[in-house]
């Protein structure tokens, strides 16, 4: 009500004093009386980004020799041939600095009975301040560290990437790729209802409680 009552005063006197509002004002106008109203009026509810549909992966790179890593919720398929898979990780995540300048990253897709203690090393923690994989076992798959204990890998080399505000989209083509040891995919969802987790706030679709 206050917005539109002090439109409605800038208009009498508009009338009244015949003076017209600069174009400067008018921008003044829309940003600090305007825009707030629509905003607190047609709020979006970001509840219903809970609605997309997530895995749960562990993301895997070469750190000049030693392995390391992190959890990545936002990674599909985009093409079959050539097979090519995208992530989306943080800017602030040592994983995104070890693949920018690898060029490779490999993907090891996390069951409902995979081990949590996966998630919280890789996903709590920065491999800029420990060795992430002094308790993970892990083996190479198509030169790359993959985890044992996932239903499946796929390893790939950089094609291409798209940043945004606070994260990077790497295109990956996939150079190998083979089901582990099989079982159902642990999807967002499950980890959150199921195994009772939370998201890492670097997490792509990380949204406050």
């Amino acid at each position: 009500m206050h917005g539109f009552f002090s439109i409605a005063v800038m208009k009498k006197s508009v009338k009244k004093n015949k003076y017209r509002l600069t174009e400067k004002e008018n921008v003044a106008i829309l940003n600090i009386v305007i825009i707030p109203i629509i905003k607190r009026r047609y709020k979006m509810n970001s509840n219903a980004f809970r609605s997309l549909s997530y895995g749960v992966y562990a993301v895997t790179v070469w750190d000049e020799g030693r392995p390391t890593g992190c959890i990545a919720n936002s990674a599909m398929q985009i093409t079959s041939t050539p097979a090519t898979i995208a992530i989306s990780i943080n800017h602030d995540n040592y994983t995104h600095e070890c693949i920018t300048r690898s060029g490779k990253f490999a993907l090891s897709v996390l069951g409902e009975e995979s081990d949590v203690s996966v998630i919280g090393t890789l996903g709590y923690q920065s491999g800029r301040d420990v060795n992430k994989f002094d308790n993970i076992a892990y083996e190479l798959k198509g030169f790359m560290p993959v985890i044992k204990d996932a239903c499946a890998y796929i390893t790939c080399d950089v094609i291409d990437k798209m940043d945004t505000d606070t994260h990077t989209v790497f295109l990956g083509k996939v150079m190998d790729c083979d089901v582990l040891k099989g079982g159902e995919p642990m999807t967002y969802a499950y980890y959150h209802k199921v195994v009772k987790g939370k998201s890492p706030k670097n997490a792509p679709t990380y949204i406050p409680e």
